[in-house]
């Protein structure tokens, strides 16, 4: 209890170090630069949230980017497995992953804008294709660090093929997976957002460039908070799914209080 109390201290001492540091900035030296203080982000945030138009957008770009997390999940998941598993196929493979990987996915957002417009389709897209890579060598990983012994267990004990995965390839593979999962978590919000501002779809990012062109700070600065908020939401959704999926893993016994 101690312990918890000592990093939740930290952690506010932290933040008001900051606050202060943004309140003396804004009204200093940084004045000119529009920036709203800690106090006007709160009074338009509190009139921002109770609209519609806010929870529009924040509801959209959750939307936008859990689809595009479930299709990355669905084609990534399978690949990476299937490609993990038969080395012929991995050596086949490789400079194709290794080349789609460090694409941008903003860098073919002007295809994907000719090809769906600025909708909701073109969104998914991006976030699809930015978000299949981390799953996709974390799946590869997870099959390839099977070790030849569990299989042989498996032949031995004649194991079903359901109680294979679910007993001995599952488990061993989870640690990757999720490694994988909270990435592509994460790129699959900041690409949602990225693909609304510059694509024009609907959500927080639109409303970012709204703000912008009518060179409203205060409005754009309470979306980009809200931006902030939904990543750390999400970030600890994923640490707490994890921690409950993977229980017996050493990492999450040592991390437990």
């Amino acid at each position: 209890m101690s312990a918890r109390l000592t990093s939740a201290a930290g952690k506010l001492v932290a933040l008001a170090i900051v606050v202060v540091a943004w309140h003396v900035f804004v009204t200093g030296p940084g004045k000119a630069s529009g920036i709203p203080t800690p106090l006007q982000l709160i009074e338009t945030g509190a009139d921002l949230v109770v609209t519609g138009q806010y929870w529009d957008a924040v509801g959209n770009t959750l939307l936008t980017a859990l689809i595009g997390f479930g299709l990355s999940v669905l084609i990534g998941v399978p690949l990476g497995l299937v490609n993990g598993t038969y080395r012929k196929v991995e050596q086949s493979t490789s400079f194709v992953v290794d080349f789609g990987r460090t694409i941008p996915g903003v860098a073919i957002l002007p295809l994907v804008l000719l090809l769906f417009g600025g909708t909701r389709t073109m969104a998914v897209v991006l976030v699809m294709f930015s978000a299949v890579w981390p799953i996709l060598v974390q799946s590869t990983y997870a099959a390839q660090q099977l070790s030849s012994q569990m299989k042989q267990v498996a032949r031995a004990f004649r194991l079903s093929p359901a109680s294979r995965i679910r007993d001995i390839y599952l488990p061993s593979s989870m640690p990757f997976l999720m490694t994988g999962l909270r990435i592509a978590a994460t790129i699959s919000l900041l690409i949602t957002i990225s693909a609304e501002f510059l694509g024009g779809a609907d959500g927080i990012g639109q409303r970012l460039y709204q703000a912008l062109t009518v060179d409203d700070t205060q409005r754009m600065f309470v979306y980009v908070f809200t931006a902030g908020v939904l990543g750390i939401c999400l970030n600890r959704l994923l640490v707490l799914a994890q921690s409950r999926v993977l229980w017996w893993h050493p990492s999450e016994r040592v991390n437990k209080p």
